[in-house]
């Protein structure tokens, strides 16, 4: 058998091989190489008797060139899936975005990172933050308020940034900032800032306390517009007396989900006729469970009101001072009348809408056809209501109230103004 290699160079006695042999492979595996195929030789001389002359001597192998330095496995790696090979180069050092974002990915995406690695990381975040330009710094904000568990330090370097792209992201989007850090930021804050605060998913009562002291109109709506806001009684009520002078505040106070019946009956006396409508829908309604506290409270002197209806002639008599001009006495006579005190009196004659005065008439038992003729009355000669209100809505309100809803709002304006109840709190929101 043949043990020729298959790739070895072609004879004189192969020149031209016949197929399917050997030779002709090895023809083949020439011409793939690239080499040319071996001239046929001449046919063989017969022998003759002068010694043939010696061949000349072939050439020496040439020499291989030397083979050039293969490239490390990583950078092989790196290049094969098109990737820069990991580490810095001495001759191109990372730009500071790009070792700011490297090391966020270390922080961020290495759950069993040992604490003083992550420790370093951090560290030296804090070192590059001069370094890198506003673009770089707000990313990195956005990427810590969105972290789980923020760095301490970074975080709190971040958050006393005074740029809203920045320190603002943190302050409205980190849900990790404890109300200590929250109120530092806020005393220390201008409203922007305030606002960032306001419109956060989280809103803790102390700090949405500070944001309603704070006086700025465009925090409160940011904070009243903010279903994650937890809001104080005495926020509430402080809210409720500014929705006087700042119409912006009334719908979005009077629509609040979490509005308490004692601050929204306290609100009532601070909005236009048509909110006041809504709040009344709202809050109150007929029940026998209502009448049952409400005859409760009364019973047990929680309520100054009075649980019988006085007699016609009696409320006609507690009037006659007021259609003569002299409101001071009839605010005594009706206050005894409706069981509550003379200062609730003087604020329903203060409410020039009109609508307090309704619900006094009605909580003292008053009856339509006597309700037209006293409204009538004392519109002509009290000055008590205001000109451009019209009659036909102040009839419309005594006739959507019953007896018991005027009864409550009574109560609670009493308690209001004796500060007892709900409304006994200091100026500070506490308890006297």
């Amino acid at each position: 058998m043949d043990q020729t290699p298959h790739d070895a160079p072609l004879t004189a006695a192969a020149a031209t091989p016949r197929r399917g042999t050997v030779d002709s492979f090895r023809l083949l595996t020439a011409r793939l190489k690239g080499q040319p195929p071996p001239s046929p030789l001449p046919p063989p001389e017969p022998p003759s008797a002068a010694p043939a002359t010696p061949p000349a001597p072939s050439p020496p192998p040439a020499s291989p060139l030397p083979a050039a330095p293969e490239p490390p496995v990583a950078d092989v790696q790196a290049m094969t899936h098109g990737a820069v090979p990991v580490g810095p180069s001495p001759a191109h050092p990372p730009l500071p975005g790009e070792a700011a974002t490297a090391l966020l990915d270390i922080i961020w995406g290495a759950v069993d990172l040992p604490p003083q690695e992550r420790s370093m990381a951090c560290d030296t975040l804090l070192i590059l933050l001069p370094q890198l330009p506003g673009r770089d710094v707000a990313v990195l904000a956005e990427r810590i308020a969105a972290m789980e568990a923020p760095p301490g330090p970074l975080a709190s370097r971040l958050l006393r940034d005074p740029r809203p792209e920045v320190g603002g992201v943190l302050l409205e989007r980190s849900a990790h900032l404890e109300a200590g850090e929250l109120l530092a930021a806020c005393r220390a804050a201008d409203p922007d800032r305030l606002r960032h605060v306001a419109r956060r998913r989280s809103v803790p009562v102390p700090v949405a306390d500070y944001i309603v002291q704070s006086g700025d109109l465009l925090c409160h709506l940011a904070l009243l517009r903010n279903a994650g806001a937890e809001i104080s009684f005495a926020a509430f009520l402080a809210l409720a007396r500014l929705a006087g002078t700042h119409p912006a505040l009334q719908a979005p106070l009077a629509m609040r989900a979490d509005l308490p019946l004692s601050a929204a009956l306290e609100l009532h006396w601070h909005l236009p006729p048509e909110l006041r409508r809504v709040v009344t829908a709202r809050f109150l309604s007929d029940s026998a469970t209502l009448g049952r506290i409400l005859a409760l409270a009364q019973a047990s002197g929680g309520a100054a009101a009075s649980i019988g209806v006085p007699h016609l002639a009696e409320v006609e008599a507690a009037l006659a001072p007021l259609l003569a001009r002299r409101p001071a006495e009839a605010a005594q006579n009706l206050a005894r009348l409706a069981g509550i005190t003379e200062a609730t009196v003087g604020r329903i004659f203060s409410d020039g809408q009109g609508e307090a005065l309704v619900v006094l008439l009605k909580a003292l038992g008053l009856g339509r056809a006597r309700f037209d003729v006293v409204l009538d009355q004392v519109r002509a000669a009290t000055g008590l209501l205001r000109d451009d209100r019209p009659q036909e809505e102040l009839k419309a309100v005594f006739d959507a109230l019953s007896f018991t809803k005027a009864r409550v709002m009574l109560i609670y304006w009493d308690w209001f103004m004796r500060k007892a109840g709900p409304y006994d709190i200091d100026d500070r929101g506490g308890p006297c």
